[in-house]
């Protein structure tokens, strides 16, 4: 994990001789070369995931297939019965500006470049489970990091979004067919978090030294999903993903100094997040048209805001003195709605060859209130942008499968009137604005 720094400091000046400044400032130093160990995220909840699904405005609740589904609805992995392995690559590039008097207008991010792996493995039961459980897998991995997480100062002008994709995406999930149109789904994505401690101490010959510990844990969001048939032709599905988060918390403890009193100093943040969700979505599914529309609600109101304190109230030495440690600001984030839509269009092309033409469209409103004091976490309203094609080969062709798509992420522009006062005129309006552009192509092979 990269790591820039928790920006909380301690409440007070303490007087620290030489070799204590020394010690402190060693362990400040491997607590941030500890905070950069990899763990995982999910990029998919900006980008998406899989190539049929962002292909169609990230819908696929309802008309999801194959891999795709272990994401978007595990109970639509039972409509798969044959075993495939896709292989696939995809890309975004960010173009985020942040234009005022004080800030730099345009703002650097690095592009994601990964490549993507998923599953399909129909389990071999007879008798009343013959046909009706399929579990699967999917990875996105980053070409060049396992997961980059920066936590900066809130006065310097951020996208949050545009960190969050740059990490490993894990999840596993299994499908069952319970007859009669009805699936249900469930499965689980992993994080892993960092947690651990630096120990500043002298020993028996008086010297100053170092004590390292660090444990690397993993969290867990569960993925449920079902799935309905209202008739041979529209489908109804339901999708409840939990709230996935990665933190790191690194304490540095200064004991026994020679009668210097240093509170604990916690180096921890909140590096990705992703808030719990709900989903509904009615497709169109037989036929040579696929049409999906659907809505999904983002519990945002819960995110703690990337900083966490460094300085704890709780964690000072005499609990009868008065604490004056600042907190963070919470963030107050908005809960939000977003609807996609997406269309399939198939096209046969001669015996065992067909052909899908794609396009989709997604609203993300921003959970993000203006930024108007001194806090610079811009973000704004998005429209989602699809184009994607399919090629399905079948008997008497090799059973494979080509797919791709094309995406452009519009962020719409939002005035920020910054007021450092309260009640004070606008000091510096901040307009966020900016674009995405990413695409991606997989292959795959059934057995």
């Amino acid at each position: 994990m990269s790591y820039s720094r928790a920006v909380m400091g301690p409440p007070l000046a303490v007087g620290v001789q030489p070799g204590a400044r020394r010690a402190c400032a060693l362990a400040l130093g491997l607590a941030a070369l500890l905070a950069s160990a990899p763990s995982l995220g999910s990029p998919q909840e900006v980008v998406g995931f899989g190539y049929r699904s962002i292909g169609m405005g990230n819908t696929g609740m309802a008309a999801g297939e194959g891999v795709d589904s272990v994401y978007l609805n595990p109970a639509l992995l039972s409509l798969g019965h044959e075993m495939q392995l896709e292989l696939g690559v995809l890309g975004a590039s960010f173009f985020l500006r942040a234009d005022g008097a004080t800030t730099p207008g345009k703002l650097p991010y690095s592009s994601l470049r990964a490549n993507t792996i998923g599953g399909i493995l129909p389990l071999p039961f007879g008798g009343a489970l013959e046909d009706r459980v399929t579990i699967g897998l999917g990875f996105l991995t980053p070409f060049d990091v396992v997961v980059r997480g920066r936590i900066l100062y809130p006065e310097k002008a951020q996208f949050l979004l545009a960190d969050r994709v740059q990490s490993v995406a894990v999840q596993a999930a299994l499908g069952l067919d319970f007859g009669y149109g009805i699936r249900v789904g469930g499965g689980f994505a992993a994080l892993a978090a960092l947690s651990g401690s630096v120990v500043v101490a002298t020993d028996a010959s008086g010297r100053i030294g170092t004590t390292v510990k660090d444990q690397l844990v993993a969290s867990y969001a569960p993925l449920v999903g079902a799935a309905f048939d209202l008739d041979e032709h529209y489908r109804l599905g339901v999708t409840f993903r939990g709230p996935l988060q990665a933190r790191f918390n690194v304490v540095i403890v200064a004991d026994d100094l020679g009668g210097i009193h240093i509170p604990p100093l916690n180096i921890s943040g909140v590096a990705q997040y992703d808030p719990w969700q709900l989903g509904a979505e009615v497709a169109r599914v037989g036929g040579p048209w696929t049409v999906a529309l659907g809505l999904v609600y983002k519990h945002w109101p819960a995110y703690p805001g990337p900083v966490e304190a460094t300085v704890r109230c709780e964690d000072r030495p005499d609990l009868s003195l008065p604490c004056s440690a600042p907190s963070p600001a919470e963030p107050g984030y908005y809960p939000v709605v977003a609807p996609r839509l997406g269309v399939d269009r198939r096209l046969d092309a001669g015996p065992g060859t067909a052909f899908h033409l794609r396009a989709g469209y997604a609203f993300e409103p921003s959970p993000a209130p203006e930024q108007v004091g001194r806090t610079s976490y811009y973000d704004s309203h998005r429209s989602v942008v699809s184009l994607g094609y399919g090629i399905r080969l079948e008997d008497p062709q090799p059973p494979l499968s080509f797919d791709g798509y094309f995406q452009a992420q519009v962020l719409h522009p939002r005035t920020h009137e910054r007021r450092i006062a309260e009640g004070a005129p606008a000091d510096d309006d901040v307009v966020s604005q900016g674009f995405i552009l990413g695409g991606g192509v997989a292959a795959a092979v059934r057995f």
